[in-house]
């Protein structure tokens, strides 16, 4: 029987191990029912017995000087790292972290791992790689191959969003992982994947976020301490990057989050707590030099590729520090086109590794599959009025297009007047910028409690994978909230504050093609059209189990809507 070849991201911050099951790349749980091992090693001062992962980070606070994390930054040169009264190379860390997970991998499989493909960052030089090979030789495995991480993203791409139509070849990675960042342009023809150009920041990560947000906690402090001293020792320092990764999670998700933190540290027998609330728009003043830096990278690998911007067929996203909004605005500003997460950011490259792996033992790979938002999904809000059309109405985008589910996905809005009374929520679906082109989905009333104007409201849309939408509404400061539920397949809308209560099903597609056939000037071939069409659809929704009958309909329909439309407008 042909040997396992497992593909594994050696990280910063997190690694992981992947293998082929069945021909789909699959990441192995290795601890605590996660894929994801945190890439920090503690050590016992007693025995020189160590912890990986979870249990070596839960005792970072404790020892800070016996437990060692972002090695990756070390790798390739000629240092050494403290633990208590031991010194170890970078090398010798890592390879209990590869160790690990070759053990883990082993017992999920059972069958003994001896044979991997590591990842690297592009920009790491022979010294770095070098030293990636020791690593593995002293965690007793063999390194078959060591691949670039957006190699092996690319690979991933090549088997989820490949390129469709006069869709460019070109493709940009974009990897901000925990201690580092990486930008490649890759051009992928069929089975050749030629890189470009690459570039990167071995001193830039995720971990650089963490500080600068930790630095903020910290004056926090020193204003409760006043004119006394807070000395940052190692432990506070910990204590405090731990919060700050905390928050800045939360905020990817969250416009707040609200930090609560008793006795952070002690100031002669006083204890110093954190509690207060912290805005995503404060997390990005604070950070947004970092994001720049980045997009400085990726505007130079453009020009060494020369390329560009709207030369991009697709923009990949890799690494868990992708997931800050931030990245997304500022990478959709620079190529004009929705940014979203094709594949989980944390496993991507690790499934990539994986695929490579397949390919050096010559197994069949399948086609990954991935279900993901089909349309975006979003609010009509107020905006300026439109001087041509008088129209002030602005669809706000919530979750987009092609976006991985299951997902949840918040954002802040703001009232229009003092002591408003309520709000009609109206939920879009679609890609423009004004709601009439978009098709609403559900509707309903949100009574506010008396407020000023511009009193914020959290809107959360939270999608599942059966076609679901949780909106969760939050008056901030005033313990308002209402949650709904939007079916989208059947178009109805449950409001959960009324016992479960449903609204019949309102079928808004149907009824603006209704509309079009009462418009004067529309011929009664195509007015009969509409309205035939009209009535198989929704018949098609309440009586037929056959989604592809269903969109078939769906499609005729909005075709026939769009020739009415260019009818109408044209005036013959």
């Amino acid at each position: 029987m042909k040997s396992i070849i497992c593909g594994i991201d050696l990280g910063t911050t997190n690694s992981v191990i992947a293998f082929l099951k069945d021909g789909v790349p699959t990441a192995i749980t290795v601890e605590e029912g996660t894929a994801i091992l945190p890439s920090v090693v503690s050590f016992e001062p007693a025995n020189g017995a160590h912890l990986v992962g979870r249990r070596a980070r839960n005792r970072r606070a404790a020892f800070p000087d016996l437990t060692v994390s972002s090695v990756k930054r070390l790798m390739g040169k000629e240092t050494t790292v403290s633990a208590g009264e031991q010194s170890f190379s970078p090398e010798e860390i890592s390879s209990c972290i590869l160790k690990y997970l070759a053990e883990r991998a082993s017992e999920t499989l059972g069958e003994r791992i001896e044979k991997v493909v590591v990842t690297v960052p592009a920009y790491f030089d022979d010294a770095q790689r070098r030293a990636t090979i020791r690593a593995g030789e002293l965690a007793g495995l063999d390194l078959v191959r060591i691949v670039n991480e957006p190699t092996a993203a690319a690979l991933v791409y090549d088997h989820v969003l490949s390129p469709q139509g006069d869709e460019s070849p070109c493709v940009l990675v974009y990897d901000l992982g925990g201690g580092t960042f990486d930008v490649s342009i890759l051009e992928i023809k069929g089975e050749i994947k030629e890189v470009l150009a690459s570039g990167g920041d071995t001193r830039l990560g995720g971990d650089d976020f963490d500080e600068r947000l930790k630095d903020h906690l910290l004056e926090k402090l020193r204003e409760q301490a006043g004119k006394e001293a807070l000395t940052e020792d190692a432990s506070l320092k910990v204590r405090l990057l731990d919060i700050a990764e905390r928050a800045k999670i939360a905020l990817s998700d969250h416009p707040y989050v609200k930090v609560n933190e008793v006795a952070v540290a002690m100031l002669k027998g006083r204890p110093l707590n954190l509690d207060f609330e912290l805005t995503r728009e404060q997390f990005q003043s604070l950070t947004a030099d970092l994001i720049e830096r980045t997009m400085t990278k990726v505007i130079e690998a453009l020009e060494e590729a020369h390329l560009g911007p709207e030369e991009i067929g697709k923009v990949i996203l890799v690494g868990g520090a992708t997931r800050m909004p931030a990245v997304h605005e500022a990478l959709s500003t620079l190529f004009d086109q929705p940014i979203a997460h094709s594949v989980d950011p944390d496993l991507c490259v690790a499934l990539g590794a994986a695929i490579q792996a397949g390919l050096i033992t010559g197994d069949s790979i399948g086609q990954i599959l991935l279900d993901v938002t089909a349309h975006s999904l979003g609010l009509k809000t107020l905006d300026e009025i439109d001087p041509q059309t008088g129209d002030a109405d602005h669809f706000s985008t919530i979750i987009r297009r092609n976006t991985r589910i299951p997902v949840s996905r918040s954002e802040v809005f703001w009232t229009v007047g003092d002591q408003q009374s309520g709000v009609e929520v109206e939920v879009f679906q679609g890609e423009n910028a004004s709601c009439a082109e978009n098709t609403l989905i559900g509707s309903f009333f949100y009574p506010l409690k008396p407020a000023p104007a511009r009193s914020p409201v959290i809107v959360e849309f939270a999608y599942d994978l059966e076609g679901l939408v949780r909106i969760n509404l939050d008056q901030k400061g005033y313990d308002n909230r209402k949650e709904v539920t939007l079916d989208i397949r059947n178009r109805r809308v449950e409001d959960a504050a009324s016992s479960g209560s449903a609204q019949s099903p309102v079928n808004y597609i149907a009824e603006k093609a209704r509309r079009l056939a009462a418009e004067a000037g529309l011929g009664e071939e195509l007015r009969g059209d509409l309205l035939r069409v009209a009535s198989e659809y929704e018949a098609a929704i309440r009586t037929v189990d056959d989604e592809d009958r269903v969109d078939e309909l769906e499609d005729r329909l909005l075709a026939v809507m769009e020739q009415a439309e260019e009818v109408l407008e044209s005036g013959e």
